[in-house]
């Protein structure tokens, strides 16, 4: 039995509607080659328009076989799934500058000129000496202007065994020599790739560095790559170690730094088309916004999270992100009407799933928008639907609950606050070994249970709510508010305004 090849229906399903054009196209362009009785009934192209239509259903070999009129369902698929890639590969794709970057175009047209080198070799004849020679010569000039390691060593090494043997043995190792310094490249390149993902992912989900690992870890790479750089001259190095600079200075807090480099780094971006990529210029304004956040310059950095969304592909992962990095900067300043529109954005991108993670957080943002707008119902009612929303974020969680709880008391219901709040405790009590609990969620519950003693009102009299007011309200402790945080609407600033 053959395997149900299902992997190929997700890819075809996936593709972007300008895919779709050129594949389909190509399929068309496929028709005077069979006969007259399957010219008009080609069955991948049947496969193809019930892949592409049906593009969020699971489509089955049983109803591909019923459409298509075949008994070989998984053949069938493979075929399409190799003509899907030819089409993806003819230069009419891979050259289109309006899905393709400069270096990205490059990158490509070298590795299909390098694959035609390679096929012309095995039925070499004298005639072709010359123009492979001149082949070669250009994807290595080329390789060696964009900075493209991988296939420059692998037309070096082409060449060395090509032309070398035959020129003599100085050229030959001097192509060796030159394999050896690219190789020095490539992999130290790659090693400053590695780091930059590393400190990515331990910013934004797997935590593998304590912070004194992280500052070490920076530093090293730092100087690492500052040597590297030196060695090779590579702008694609250097460009890495421009963000591992302003990760170090925000890892310091020392923003203006930080920014200082940002800024340094747009510049060599401009101007260098090896390292130059629009979503490359976006991230870098994404980063001043943050930092522009964490100096409390929240107009400028609503700003620059704007700037940095022209540089994204509208309806794309980096757009969400970018747009969420504005709505902090709205709701941090209180300019709602701002918030609010971002948050309707977010709900409405068109990668966002229902049921996942990413939607009940952004119905949380907007409730947020509504609470600090003193629209406590619709703020409660939106706030049920995230709180519906499965989600496994133990932190995010917290908050929703704790949201709850506050907008209980400002509708005054007591009773209901009560039960939210026991029922947040034993949530956090048998959650209380993950990382997510923070000593801040449990100070602000212990000040709840107290508050909750005189009926939800703050009175000034009770010292223990004072006290652990104050505690809420220090910079720079392990309990203090933090920007970026899941807790949008300040704990403690809520209370001081409820003070009798």
């Amino acid at each position: 039995m053959q395997k149900v090849k299902t992997h190929i229906n997700q890819l075809i399903q996936s593709l972007s509607a300008n895919e779709i054009r050129v594949v389909d196209d190509y399929l068309q362009k496929l028709k005077p080659l069979f006969n007259k009785e399957e010219a008009g009934e080609l069955k991948e192209i049947k496969l193809f328009k019930l892949l592409t239509v049906n593009k969020n259903r699971t489509i089955t070999d049983a109803e591909i076989i019923q459409v298509t009129k075949t008994e070989r369902a998984a053949s069938l698929k493979t075929n399409l799934y190799h003509k899907v890639i030819e089409a993806l590969t003819f230069d009419k794709h891979i050259t289109n500058t309006a899905i393709f970057n400069e270096y990205d175009i490059t990158s490509f047209t070298l590795k299909k000129k390098l694959l035609f080198f390679n096929v012309s070799l095995r039925s070499l004849n004298q005639g072709k000496t010359e123009a492979l020679n001149e082949l070669l010569n250009e994807i290595i000039n080329t390789g060696k202007e964009y900075e493209l390691y991988d296939v420059l060593i692998e037309a070096l090494t082409a060449k060395k065994y090509f032309k070398g043997l035959r020129s003599g043995i100085k050229e030959f190792d001097d192509i060796n020599n030159e394999i050896d310094f690219y190789g020095y490249c490539l992999k130290a390149l790659q090693s400053a790739n590695d780091c930059y993902y590393r400190v990515i992912l331990n910013h934004h989900s797997i935590k593998s560095f304590s912070q004194k690992e992280l500052h070490k870890y920076l530093s090293s790479s730092i100087k690492q790559m500052e040597d590297d750089y030196k060695k090779t001259k590579s702008q694609r190095i250097n460009y890495y170690l421009h963000i591992i600079h302003f990760a170090a200075s925000e890892f310091e807090k020392k923003y203006l730094e930080a920014i200082d480099y940002c800024n340094k780094l747009i510049f060599m971006l401009k101007k260098n088309k090896v390292v130059y990529r629009k979503e490359r210029m976006g991230f870098v304004y994404d980063n001043i916004s943050q930092f522009e956040i964490f100096l409390g310059d929240y107009k400028a950095a609503a700003m620059n999270a704007k700037k940095a969304q022209e540089y994204y592909i509208e309806g794309s992962f980096e757009n969400i992100i970018s747009t969420q990095q504005e709505f902090y900067a709205h709701i941090y300043s209180k300019n709602l009407d701002q918030a609010y529109r971002c948050t309707k954005e977010l709900l409405e991108h068109s990668l966002l799933d229902s049921g996942e993670f990413l939607k009940s957080k952004y119905i949380y943002f907007q409730s947020c928008v509504l609470f600090a707008s003193k629209k406590y119902k619709e703020a409660l009612d939106i706030l049920k639907m995230s709180l519906e929303i499965e989600t496994d974020k133990t932190r995010w969680n917290i908050s929703l609950r704790i949201l709850n709880i506050m907008l209980f008391i400002e509708l005054n219901k007591l009773n209901e606050a009560s039960r939210a709040l026991e029922s947040l405790r034993k949530h956090m009590e048998r959650q209380i070994k993950e990382e997510e609990v923070k000593p801040r969620d449990i100070l602000i519950v212990k000040l709840l249970r107290e508050l909750e003693k005189d009926g939800f009102e703050f009175q000034a009299k009770n010292v223990k709510v004072t006290t652990m007011l104050k505690e809420l309200s220090e910079k720079d402790t392990s309990v203090s508010w933090e920007h970026f945080s899941s807790e949008l609407i300040p704990f403690h600033k809520w209370l001081e305004g409820k003070k009798l």
